[in-house]
């Protein structure tokens, strides 16, 4: 199954998955102080440089791929001189051993042949080199994870996917990592209690800001999205309350086996 571009969310990438203050700049020090001193790092799904930029800001020696140009055009207008290539990430333009740390944010179930791309990022990291991928953690009882699971089982419900093309969990991305001999640690990064009201996730859900939405016909969306506002009626008495939500923010720390 081939990877999915994010071209059609690039003009509303940036705002829809904005992070706090000062997140961006612990993940920036946390990759910094994995990755091995000296050979450049690439990032794999650069897209408009929510990660990438505040590391190009610093100097730091990163290169970026993504197999969207309309996201990547956007991280061109903040940093002109960021090195970047379109790419899948199955099939990276590299030479072998050309990357001290490969890193990925919120990729990998995007990517159709995903294990292929592990093989890939195996192949160009230099020996001692470091894979990170990022891992986020909700609460199951957030409102978010409740009203987007509800809404998924309802699509399925009717014969529908939402399923993106890529990897489905974390627990199969550890699995394969272990049968290719690579040893994986989990790192925190940041935590932090945000908000969400039950009508914003109602209505990003309506308006297709999420991946998981693209492909499920219009008809299909209307109907699913009116029964799920009529249920959420029911879970919560105040649709436009805002309700706190424990957010978590880490990488698996991968490192291959020579």
């Amino acid at each position: 199954m081939p990877s999915l571009s994010f071209d059609r969310a690039a003009a509303i990438y940036d705002r829809t998955r904005e992070l706090p203050a000062g997140i961006a700049e612990r993940i920036r020090q946390t990759v910094l102080q994995l990755a091995p001193p000296g050979p450049p790092i690439l990032e794999v799904g650069v897209g408009t440089g929510r990660i990438a930029a505040p590391l190009l800001r610093s100097g730091a020696p990163l290169v970026g791929v993504d197999l969207s140009l309309g996201m990547m055009q956007r991280l061109r207008a903040k940093h002109g001189a960021a090195p970047l290539a379109q790419a899948d990430a199955s099939r990276l333009p590299f030479p072998d051993a050309s990357y001290g740390a490969v890193l990925t944010v919120h990729v990998l179930h995007l990517v159709g042949p995903w294990r292929e791309a592990l093989r890939e990022f195996r192949r160009i990291l230099r020996p001692g080199g470091v894979y990170l991928n990022s891992h986020n953690y909700r609460r199951a009882d957030s409102p978010n994870r409740r009203l987007r699971d509800r809404w998924r089982a309802l699509v399925e419900a009717r014969g529908r996917t939402w399923r993106r093309p890529g990897i489905q969990d974390r627990e199969e991305l550890i699995a394969e990592l272990r049968v290719m001999g690579a040893h994986v640690e989990d790192t925190n990064v940041a935590e932090w209690t945000g908000s969400v009201t039950p009508r914003q996730e109602l209505s990003d859900i309506a308006a297709r800001t999420h991946s998981d939405t693209w492909q499920v016909p219009d008809d299909v969306l209307a109907e699913t999205v009116a029964e799920l506002t009529t249920w959420a009626m029911t879970e919560y008495d105040d649709l436009d309350a805002p309700i706190a939500v424990e957010r978590r923010f880490g990488f698996d720390v991968v490192r291959f086996s020579a």
